[in-house]
């Protein structure tokens, strides 16, 4: 199991390939690669996205890191068109090929929200079923996350909304805090989803009041139990940290030591999951 991190903190401070360089020497061996650029999960500069992408895989391959999964832009508007002719699809797509360039196996894409007369899980597969045929066509698989907002509060919702998706291209990524919040033990929610589908998670410790994006052991879950449940389900992916909220207020000079206890954390969760194994 490989340890992985998620680079949005890093990047948006010290630039893309510094960003890579100290995520590998911290003791990561991939990244969840993000395709946002602020908090509000606008997408990156997609001009010329194949060539850029080409570019990262390129310092990637030359730092001997693996890109295990990429992170969609999100925050996408109610009404907008499902084809190449609305920028937001568009960019969505884009996102897609970016993140199979990088050799991503799945990229999270948050479901839209929608205003409270809309019906949630109608609009959001068709959505998902649009971007259906570009997954396909670029050899990258589609993970629905359970996002705090979402209809997704309990696991049999998430699964049955995958298997409404009816192919293999859509998967499932729970997000540790994102279940504590809505009322459930995180390995509670893995150990209810259906099996298989289960592909990617997001690691990251919660107060229980607010959607924090701790360093695990930082918060009030019980990473003995999750780790566990993951090993129990037969989870396959990448131990992955989506700690953004940890740098918010850190200086510089600080990125580099949090990073290095960060991998070291990682490290100690996947190598319980192995023993568990």
């Amino acid at each position: 199991m490989k340890i992985s991190m998620e680079t949005f903190p890093i990047r948006a401070k010290f630039g893309e390939e510094k960003a890579l360089a100290m995520i590998k020497e911290a003791g990561f061996e991939a990244v969840d690669y993000s395709l946002n650029q602020r908090g509000n999960g606008a997408a990156i500069d997609l001009a010329d996205h194949i060539k850029k992408a080409e570019a990262i895989r390129k310092t990637l391959d030359s730092l001997a890191l693996s890109c295990t999964q990429a992170h969609a832009p999100f925050g996408l508007p109610y009404g907008m068109k499902f084809d190449l002719t609305d920028r937001n699809f568009s960019d969505m797509v884009r996102s897609l090929e970016f993140a199979a360039v990088l050799g991503a196996k799945q990229v999270v894409v948050h479901g839209v929200d929608v205003p409270q007369d809309a019906d949630f899980a109608e609009y959001n597969l068709s959505f998902y079923k649009a971007l259906e045929p570009y997954a396909k066509n670029c050899g990258v698989q589609i993970a629905v996350e359970n996002l705090a907002s979402s209809i997704f509060w309990l696991p049999n919702r998430l699964s049955h909304f995958i298997r409404l998706l009816d192919s293999p291209v859509f998967c499932a990524c729970v997000d540790m805090g994102h279940a504590a919040l809505m009322g459930l033990p995180p390995e509670d929610y893995i150990a209810g989803m259906d099996s298989g589908i289960l592909k990617c998670v997001h690691m990251q410790d919660t107060d229980g009041k607010v959607d924090r994006h701790w360093i695990p052991y930082q918060g009030v879950q019980n990473w003995e139990n999750i780790v566990k449940a993951l090993a129990a389900y037969g989870y396959d992916g990448e131990m992955d940290l989506e700690i953004i909220h940890c740098f918010d207020s850190l200086p510089e000079e600080l990125y580099f030591p949090l990073l290095c206890y960060a991998a070291r954390v990682a490290k100690t969760l996947a190598d319980k999951f192995a023993a568990y194994r």
